[in-house]
């Protein structure tokens, strides 16, 4: 079992801010978390930041903190009421960058006390904060023992991976050398530890999926139902006709062993409108969202917000009349918590949702209901040529770049890029969520393992 934490980029600054406000004094504060638990990871989403109060510390200095024992108690039971669990974190600085024997001694206590008076199911832990970064963390378990916290993100504007506990990494292999000259070792080593999730294997997936191994991502997830149809040879990438029939998700996967870059594959040969298939994608730090239906995109949009794990969102449409193209438009679509979700976008229709589930769940029902003309016809094939496919997957994937590396400058912080092909034009925008919207409302962000899962009634698995 591994053990992470993840943060909205502006719950981390206010929480530096707060450790950093009196310069070689400790300070500390405290995080609830909503525990996220899967058969690999314990992932504790920070919803909440509590400074320790001013009057609720007895003594402090640059080595040592003393703490009211009221303050404990009262971050315990808002835990416990938000059923939740809870980090404490301080500063060193000292410069000391691990806990120090005091810390240990000091928080055994603690958090056997919180074991008792927290009954959410989850773990608690303690960072610490030096130099202007988390520096060690760690949960407690209620044995007593402890682990590493390996890894936490600051999703934001930036996306910020931090693996405190890590030994220092064996340099890069030399495939990566011309990615290094451009963006340096550091965000080569990132890359190599990031798990990324692709939805999808078709035009947009396949060459997603594609430049992720390249670039040398860790651990790739595919997820896709549907098997592979040769007329789609011309926009696949890894597919050959004699391919027709087979799981689209095998072909990323024999794509990754061609390829031979020792990338880890996960395989999800199904549907994400089922909800044991979605839920494997908790173990990802990123998204990519490369499937054509609306019902999938529907979920992925609540999912990003919900898990605070980013989804780029993407689509390709050409108008075109008996061969004649009128217009070619791409669209690359960041989903996050605090920006405005496909819904607020007006991306989605519920009524073709509504139509795809019923296809799904009542094909006879619904031919029947598409005949009478009160859901719209679906199955129309849609056209799609590889460059447009590719010039959007490329995008998405540069998108991720500059979340990593802010390549694209401070200025560039807009969550939805607009390719206009046949009018040679890009376009950017940002904006925010609507009020009546489920992305607006802050109790959903990070609420992560609702039940149902997402809120919402989950189809019946296949019998």
């Amino acid at each position: 079992m591994k053990y992470t934490a993840t943060f909205l980029e502006a719950d981390y600054e206010s929480l530096k801010h707060h450790l950093t406000s009196r310069p070689g004094v400790e300070q500390a504060a405290y995080l609830i978390c909503r525990p996220v638990r899967t058969p690999a990871e314990t992932r504790l989403l920070v919803r909440e930041v509590i400074p320790v109060e001013d009057e609720r510390i007895l003594s402090a200095s640059a080595v040592h903190m003393s703490i009211d024992s009221t303050s404990f108690t009262r971050a315990m039971k808002r835990a416990d009421d938000a059923r939740s669990c809870l980090l404490f974190v301080h500063s060193h600085p000292s410069g000391y960058p691990t806990h120090s024997p005091q810390d240990d001694a000091e928080e055994r206590k603690f958090f056997r006390s919180a074991y008792i008076r927290i009954r959410t199911a989850g773990v608690h832990g303690s960072l610490v904060f030096c130099d202007g970064d988390i520096s060690a963390a760690r949960v407690w378990l209620e044995t007593g023992e402890v682990a590493p916290i390996e890894r936490i993100r600051i999703i934001g504007d930036r996306f910020r991976f931090l693996f405190p506990s890590s030994p220092a990494d064996a340099a890069p292999p030399p495939f990566f050398d011309r990615q290094i000259r451009a963006f340096g070792p550091e965000i080569q080593r990132v890359l190599g530890k990031l798990t990324v999730g692709v939805v999808g294997a078709g035009g947009t997936g396949s060459c997603v999926s594609e430049q992720l191994l390249r670039l040398g991502v860790g651990h790739l997830v595919t997820a896709d139902g549907d098997v592979f149809d040769p007329s789609n040879v011309n926009r696949v990438y890894s597919s050959r006709v004699v391919d027709a029939g087979l799981p689209k998700v095998k072909l990323i996967e024999r794509l990754a062993a061609d390829i031979g870059l020792g990338t880890k594959i996960t395989v999800i040969p199904k549907s994400i409108t089922f909800r044991d298939a979605i839920e494997q994608l908790r173990e990802c730090d990123i998204l990519f969202g490369c499937t054509d239906d609306e019902w999938g995109r529907s979920l992925l949009t609540k999912f990003a917000v919900y898990y605070s794990i980013p989804v780029f969102d993407m689509g390709v449409k050409i108008d075109s009349d008996e061969g004649i193209i009128s217009a070619i438009q791409g669209r690359v679509t960041t989903l996050l918590p605090g920006v405005a979700c496909l819904n607020c976008r007006g991306r989605l229709s519920a009524e073709r949702i509504r139509a795809e589930s019923l296809w799904a769940l009542d094909p006879d029902g619904a031919k029947e209901l598409e005949r009478e003309g009160y859901i719209p016809k679906l199955g129309t094939r849609a056209p799609a040529i590889v460059p447009f496919t590719s010039m959007v997957a490329s995008s998405a994937v540069a998108e991720l770049l500059h979340r990593l590396t802010g390549y694209l400058g401070a200025d560039r912080q807009s969550s939805e890029v607009i390719h206009l092909f046949d009018d040679t034009r890009l376009r950017t925008n940002s904006a925010a969520p609507r009020p009546e919207c489920f992305c607006g409302d802050r109790n959903r962000w990070n609420r992560g393992d609702a039940e149902p899962l997402l809120d919402l009634v989950w189809r019946a698995d296949r019998p």
